[in-house]
């Protein structure tokens, strides 16, 4: 995946009720391999009209999250609808050096992916402050975390 522009908070939803929960979610895959496995959660939005949030974080069971992001786009749309916000996680690396990061992915007219970065924004960056307070919010303690 190229260098990621950083999202604008205005691209996020506020978060509603956590709707599903699914720590082995078998995707749909690009290329040879047939699967792979996530951690799925969605929310609803608490916007009028509703819509979803999916968090899809990367375990490294079978095909990765970004190789397979359009498929699974086209899964979660299919599922829940139009009004879909996907965002691709990638916890920090348990044995090597590297960050947690939160990606906006938005799938173009072609069917190709493109990715935002939500977090980490780089301090000097005027959306880091919209951004830092949108990941708060989905943090919030009567609601289970965006990203753990």
């Amino acid at each position: 995946m190229e260098a990621v522009t950083p999202a604008s908070a205005d691209d996020l939803p506020p978060i509603g009720e956590l709707i599903v929960d699914e720590p082995f979610w078998r995707h749909p895959a690009w290329g040879l391999a047939a699967e792979g496995v996530a951690h799925l959660r969605i929310w609803t939005t608490a916007t009028d009209p509703p819509g979803h949030v999916a968090v899809v974080t990367e375990t490294g069971l079978g095909a990765s999250v970004t190789e397979s992001a359009g498929r699974i786009w086209a899964e979660l749309v299919r599922r829940y609808g139009p009004s879909l916000v996907l965002l691709e996680h990638h916890p920090a690396p348990e044995l090597a050096e590297g960050a947690e990061t939160l990606d906006l992915v938005r799938i173009g007219a072609d069917g190709s992916p493109h990715w935002s970065r939500v977090w980490p924004t780089p301090e000097d960056n005027p959306r880091r402050a919209g951004l830092e307070l949108w990941n708060g919010r989905s943090r919030a303690p009567d609601r289970q975390q965006a990203c753990e």
